[in-house]
C-alpha cells in the first residue's frame, strides 16, 4: 500500500515545475539514442555533455526504448533544449517507477521499516520528482548493499556496491 500511496502522491507532482535537470537528462537520452557509445562522452552538440559514469549512460540508453513510444522528437540531439507534454510525462514516471526498487531494497535491508519514511520523504520527493533526477534507484542499490551486508553476503554487497559507483561517482563517500 506504502508504494501505491508514494507513485499516486507523485504522479500528482507530474506538471510541477522542473529544474535543468529535465532538459540535461532529456539530452542525454539523445546523446545515448542517437550517437555511438564511443561518442557519448565527446559530444558537445549541447551545453549538458553527459558526465556521469558509463553504467548511468547505459540506463539513460535502455530508457530510449519506451522513450520512442511517448514521442521520438525527444530524441534527436539538438543545441536547443526540446519540452513537449509527452516528454514531460515520460521523464517524470521513469522516475517515479524508480521508487520500485527501492521500496523492495528497502524491504529486503528491513522488513519492520516502513518505506513510506523514504519514499515520501520531502527532500528526496523535491529532488527527484521536482528537481529532477534518479536519486531513488541510486539509493536502492544503497540500501541493497547494505542489506546485503547485514546478511553476510560481503561479496555480493560489493558488486552491488561497485555497480552504484559505477553509476553515479558521488556515492563513492560512502
Amino acid at each position: 500500500m506504502t508504494l501505491l500511496v508514494s507513485i499516486a502522491f507523485k504522479l500528482l507532482l507530474i506538471p510541477c515545475y522542473y529544474s535543468t535537470d529535465f532538459e540535461v537528462h532529456r539530452n542525454w537520452l539523445a546523446t545515448t539514442a542517437t550517437l555511438p557509445h564511443s561518442e557519448w562522452y565527446t559530444d558537445t552538440t549541447s551545453q549538458w555533455t553527459l558526465d556521469y559514469p558509463p553504467l548511468f549512460a547505459w540506463f539513460e540508453r535502455l530508457l530510449t526504448f519506451p522513450a520512442k513510444l511517448f514521442d521520438r522528437n525527444m530524441l534527436n540531439l539538438t543545441e536547443a533544449p526540446y519540452v513537449s507534454p509527452k516528454t514531460i510525462l515520460f521523464q517524470r514516471l521513469t522516475v517515479i517507477l524508480c521508487d520500485i526498487p527501492l521500496f523492495f531494497a528497502l524491504k529486503y535491508f528491513d522488513n519492520t521499516l516502513n518505506p513510506a519514511t523514504i519514499l515520501l520523504f520531502p527532500a528526496l520527493v523535491i529532488v527527484d520528482n521536482i528537481h529532477f533526477q534518479y536519486n531513488t534507484i541510486l539509493f536502492a542499490m544503497l540500501v541493497y548493499s547494505l542489506g546485503l551486508i547485514r546478511k553476510s553476503k560481503p561479496v555480493s554487497a560489493l558488486l552491488v556496491f561497485s555497480t552504484l559507483i559505477c553509476t553515479k561517482h558521488i556515492y563513492i563517500y560512502f
